[in-house]
């Protein structure tokens, strides 16, 4: 598969709060990439750098090998899809037109829709589950259905490199695993898409690649069988956990809090 993201050496120091340290990562075409990690790990800063949304202090963020910062915004716009881990939507609008705006990049503000337009809407639609909501007012509808109808927008917009915080939040269990489900599939039509997850056996179930955050650097990038073992959960999350499979699906129960990894 051909590569989407390349990040080389990349660090960002907010305010003076060093958050990404010399972080290096190659995302391809065709692959579903959980980063994973505690809470301040760095997982959000690192996909809104992906985003083009945080300009790094070091480092060098490159998208099909053309450095982000050369890109246009309308170019990035067609290019990247970022699902922000706040579902906040102020905007009166019917589901449908939200889920509309997702193409606006490939067309421009004010210009006619097109047979693909409307195609791409209805498959996003159809893919989240709200189709029938199409009418209604998306500030009428539960935090989880705002939820979808955002992943819908994201979809709709038929990115090469769709990047998202923390999606599968606030959706029951079944929305969960449609929407992992949907980024499968959406992986293999050939884009890219990185997703910030807490959730270890839905990372390791669905993700081709996990990347393991914690205090700003990748401690392991691999398989999940490789990068979440026993010993390394320990370390970073500072819990002891039983990591075991459960008919042939990856399951991770914590058992105990233990020193957690120091800072380095």
């Amino acid at each position: 598969m051909s590569g989407v993201v390349t990040l080389a050496g990349v660090t960002l120091t907010l305010g003076t709060r060093p958050v990404l340290r010399n972080v290096s990562l190659d995302i391809v075409a065709g692959e579903v990439v959980a980063l994973v990690g505690p809470n301040g790990a760095g997982k959000s800063s690192l996909l809104r750098v992906m985003a083009g949304l945080l300009e790094p202090n070091e480092g060098d963020v490159r998208i099909d090998g053309r450095r982000l910062s050369e890109y246009s915004t309308a170019e990035i716009g067609v290019r990247i899809a970022y699902l922000a881990q706040s579902r906040e939507v102020h905007w009166p609008m019917a589901v449908g037109a939200i889920v509309g705006l997702g193409r606006l990049p490939h067309r421009g503000a004010g210009m006619t829709t097109t047979a693909r337009d409307d195609a791409a809407v209805a498959v996003a639609m159809a893919q989240m589950g709200v189709t029938e909501l199409a009418s209604r007012p998306v500030l009428a509808l539960s935090g989880g259905e705002q939820a979808r109808v955002l992943m819908a927008r994201a979809l709709a917009q038929e990115p090469r490199l769709l990047i998202a915080d923390e999606p599968t939040a606030g959706l029951d269990l079944a929305h969960q695993l449609e929407l992992m489900q949907v980024l499968r599939k959406r992986s293999q039509t050939g884009a890219a898409c990185v997703v910030a997850m807490h959730d270890l056996g839905m990372a390791a179930r669905f993700a081709d690649i996990i990347v393991l955050l914690a205090h700003g650097h990748i401690v392991a990038s691999g398989v999940a069988k490789d990068v979440l073992t026993h010993e390394r959960i320990a370390a970073v999350y500072g819990v002891d956990v039983v990591v075991t499979t459960v008919d042939e699906m990856p399951v991770f129960v914590p058992r105990m809090i233990v020193t957690p990894m120091p800072k380095s």
